[in-house]
C-alpha cells in the first residue's frame, strides 16, 4: 500500500472531524463530547479502548507480531476564548475556543489509527493511541494521571506533535534536548495590619511587602541560578486594597516560574520561600506560599527523536526545520517523558491567513498539513515496529 496515496484517500475524513471538534469545543476536564465523538469512530474501526481517568480514551491496535508497545498522543480540550475568526466552521459555544490546535491533534490521530489499523498485520507490536484531556490545565492536567497508569506505564517509547501556526504549513520542526520550558505556577499570600494612610506607623503595609518581593524573587535569576540556564520568574497578578486612603490588611501576588534546565525549577519553590521569608520578617508582616508543580521541562529523549528525525526529513523534505527557537510555553507531554523515551514535533501550521500565537482569538491553521501528521505518525510507527 502507498501510504501517501492511502492518506489522500481520507483526508476529507481527517478534515471534517477537526471541523466537527472546532465547532464544539470542550474545556479541561469537560470533553464528554469530544471523547464521545473519539469512541463512536474507533468503534467503527473495531479498535478496542477503555475509558480513563474521566473523559480520556486509550485504544490499541495489535500487531500482527508481538514487539514493542508504541504510543501516540493527542491532546483534546479546548481554551476559555471567544473565538473570532469568522469561520463557517467557528465554535457554537460561546467564549470557549479550539484556539490551540487539540481539534487539529485529535483528527490527526483519529486520521493515523484509520491507517495504522487497516495495516496493523505488518506491525511488530503494538500502537497505543491516547487521547488525553485537560493538556491545557496546568496544575492539573490530564498527563499528570494518564503517565501514571499501566498502559501507559509499559509503553517502550512515546510520540506525538503540536501544530503550530507560527511555522509555515508543509514545514516542521524537531530538535533533541529540550524544546519547552516547565511550568509551575504560585500563589503568595501576604498578611498585613490595616489602617489610615496618613498614619502608616500603625499599620503593617502588604503592600510594601508585595513590592519587595517583585523586585527580590528577580534575584534569583539574575544572581543565584546560571545565567546560561534560561529562566523567568514572573509575577503576573497583584492584588490589594480599594481606597486612596486606606493601607489594607492582606495583599495576593500569583506568578509563573520557567526553565529549560528541571534541576533550575526544583529548586524555585525552596528559593521563592526562603527570599519570602526575608520580606516577612523585615516587614512585619505574615507570608504564605502556595506552590503548585505543572509540567517539567519537554526534553526530547536522543534515540526517539533521531528515528523522529528520519521520518521528518522523510514527510517534509526541505520543510524540515532542526534548528527551532526553544520555547518558554509549557507542555504537559513533558510528564510522560520522565518514564518513557519519547520524543515531540512541531507540526508548521501557517497557511493563506498569516501566522497566529497559540491562544489567540483570531487563531487559524492550514488544514492541509493535518495529512503531513498524520504521515508522519504512521511512517513513524512503520519504522519503530518492524
Amino acid at each position: 500500500m502507498n501510504i501517501e496515496d492511502r492518506i489522500a484517500e481520507i483526508e476529507g475524513y481527517i478534515i471534517d472531524l477537526r471541523r466537527r471538534f472546532h465547532q464544539n469545543p470542550e474545556l479541561s476536564w469537560e470533553e464528554y463530547e469530544t471523547s464521545k465523538i473519539i469512541s463512536e469512530e474507533l468503534d467503527k474501526m473495531k479498535i478496542p479502548y477503555k475509558k480513563e481517568c474521566g473523559t480520556a480514551v486509550i485504544a490499541t491496535i495489535k500487531g500482527g507480531k508481538p514487539g514493542k508497545a508504541l504510543g501516540i498522543r493527542a491532546d483534546i480540550d479546548a481554551l476559555p476564548i471567544k473565538e473570532e475568526t469568522g469561520l463557517e466552521y467557528a465554535s457554537k459555544k460561546e467564549g470557549v475556543m479550539h484556539a490551540c490546535g487539540h481539534d487539529a491533534h485529535t483528527a490527526i490521530l483519529l486520521g493515523t489509527a484509520r491507517i495504522l489499523n487497516d495495516i496493523k498485520d505488518e506491525l511488530v507490536g503494538d500502537v497505543r493511541l491516547v487521547f488525553q484531556p485537560a493538556e491545557e490545565f496546568i496544575q492539573d492536567s490530564g498527563a499528570k494521571y494518564l503517565s501514571q497508569l499501566d498502559s501507559i506505564l509499559t509503553l517502550d517509547r512515546i510520540i506525538g506533535l503540536h501544530i503550530w501556526a507560527n511555522i509555515d504549513s508543509g514545514k516542521a520542526a524537531l530538535r533533541e534536548g529540550p524544546i519547552m520550558a516547565s511550568a509551575d505556577t504560585f500563589d503568595i499570600y501576604i498578611e498585613g495590619k490595616s489602617g489610615h494612610g496618613a498614619q502608616p506607623d500603625q499599620a503593617i503595609d502588604p503592600i510594601v511587602a508585595g513590592s519587595m518581593a517583585v523586585n527580590a524573587l528577580q534575584t534569583i535569576v539574575s544572581r543565584e541560578n546560571n545565567p546560561l540556564d534560561s529562566q523567568v520568574i514572573s509575577i503576573t497578578a497583584s492584588n490589594s486594597g480599594s481606597s486612596k486612603n486606606i493601607i489594607p490588611q492582606a495583599a495576593h501576588l500569583e506568578g509563573t516560574t520557567r526553565a529549560f534546565n528541571n534541576n533550575v525549577r526544583d529548586n524555585f519553590e525552596s528559593q521563592i520561600r526562603r527570599i519570602l521569608e526575608g520580606i516577612a520578617t523585615i516587614t512585619r508582616t505574615k507570608i504564605k506560599l502556595e506552590y503548585h508543580n505543572g509540567t517539567p521541562a519537554t526534553i526530547n529523549e536522543p534515540e526517539s527523536t533521531k528515528l523522529g528525525i528520519n521520518i521528518a526529513k522523510e514527510v517534509f523534505k526541505d520543510g524540515f526545520i532542526g534548528d527551532f527557537p526553544l520555547q518558554m510555553g509549557g507542555e504537559d507531554f513533558a510528564k510522560y517523558l520522565v518514564n518513557i523515551p519519547g520524543c515531540f514535533m512541531f507540526l508548521g501550521g501557517a497557511g493563506k491567513a498569516g501566522h497566529f500565537s497559540q491562544h489567540n482569538k483570531s487563531f487559524q491553521i492550514d488544514e492541509a498539513a493535518l495529512k503531513l501528521g498524520v504521515e508522519y505518525f504512521v511512517r513513524y510507527a512503520l519504522a519503530y515496529l518492524k
